[in-house]
């Protein structure tokens, strides 16, 4: 059974002692990551642009607004300024913590004044002690609670295709991921036709992953022809057509047992179909997907594209994560069938 991962910002001026390795170890082993860390009230703030992907923010009581020293352990400005945050910047979507070392008569007297923020950190519910024995663990359960209780779609989507999403973010400097997560959240809320031109992050997911593939080695280079790396899969060889003869000229062949299972294979030459019109100009399209999606808002044919592209995904990181030495893969995977043949005449590309 996977565990939920609760996603955590932790702000405290002293955050890099707090959190050394084998505190982060502990943390991650109960479900918590830590996705950020600030020292100030606006390096918090910079940290919060995507809500979406924080479940809770724990914040102290003894840090500043900005990146100028504390000269007062009764400066609480970086925790008026969180808890402006909290309330007019996120709404109180996202639940905040407070754990200080700051004594309960301190804080008591320093807000005396300010019954709002008793309400905003009840002891023992948001509010926890830094010296009181049991509290750290006190804290951690309550982020749970508070989390599940609030049970924001973001955190269902993230915590339901982890899997899924972190193999997304293995295509370094593409949006995959976002798309992705994206996707889902429309998915989970019945609105996937508000998606605009999916079939173009489709396409260009398969691009990415193609690419990636050329990168490390997996596929000989060829992943600019989107045609032939499919039927490359498929055949396990990559060929093109001589328009002289007519002929075919096989230029790369795969060694050993297919690197994509077929049926996988017939499946992503599917989705490679669907999409080409992302790829060619309004003129060239064939099977002008976009005005049928459009038009008939057919979330169905969407769905069936995402969920194979997701396979496509998943099968990118696991072949990724089985070959990953260029070197080897060059030697191992696939080999040149025209290392002394130069084809002279045009080749159109042939599945």
């Amino acid at each position: 059974m996977k565990k939920n991962v609760y996603n955590i910002v932790w702000a405290d001026d002293g955050i890099d002692d707090i959190l050394d390795s084998d505190t982060i170890s502990e943390l991650k082993s109960d479900g918590f990551e830590i996705v950020g860390r600030a020292h100030d009230g606006k390096e918090l703030e910079r940290l919060l642009k995507t809500p979406e992907m924080v479940d809770a923010v724990i914040v102290d009581a003894n840090f500043n607004e900005s990146d100028i020293n504390i000269g007062s352990d009764r400066d609480t400005s970086g925790l008026d300024y969180a808890r402006s945050l909290y309330i007019h910047t996120l709404n109180k979507k996202i639940p905040f913590f407070l754990f200080t070392g700051r004594s309960d008569e301190l804080l008591r007297n320093k807000y005396k004044d300010n019954p709002k923020f008793l309400e905003d950190f009840p002891r023992h519910k948001r509010w926890f002690s830094k010296n009181g024995e049991g509290e750290y663990n006190e804290m951690l359960k309550a982020i749970k609670q508070a989390v599940e209780e609030q049970n924001s779609i973001s955190f269902i989507i993230r915590n339901r295709y982890q899997q899924e999403l972190n193999a997304a973010s293995l295509l370094k400097g593409s949006s995959t991921d976002e798309f992705l997560f994206n996707f889902l959240i429309h998915e989970y809320e019945n609105s996937l036709e508000e998606i605009q031109e999916p079939f173009v992050s489709v396409r260009r997911t398969i691009e990415n992953i193609f690419g990636e593939c050329e990168k490390w080695n997996i596929i000989p280079p060829i992943s600019n022809n989107t045609n032939g790396v499919v039927g490359y899969f498929l055949h396990n060889k990559y060929r093109v057509i001589d328009t002289t003869t007519g002929k075919y000229n096989y230029l790369y062949e795969m060694l050993g047992d297919d690197i994509m299972p077929k049926p996988l294979a017939y499946s992503l030459k599917f989705i490679v179909d669907i999409t080409q019109d992302a790829a060619h100009s309004k003129k060239e399209m064939k099977l002008n997907v976009y005005e049928y999606f459009e038009n008939t808002k057919d979330v169905f044919m969407l769905r069936s594209v995402v969920y194979i592209l997701i396979d496509i995904i998943r099968w990118f990181a696991k072949t990724a994560l089985l070959h990953n030495d260029a070197e080897i893969n060059e030697l191992t995977l696939w080999r040149n069938l025209q290392k002394n043949t130069i084809v002279q005449n045009d080749c159109i590309d042939s599945i």
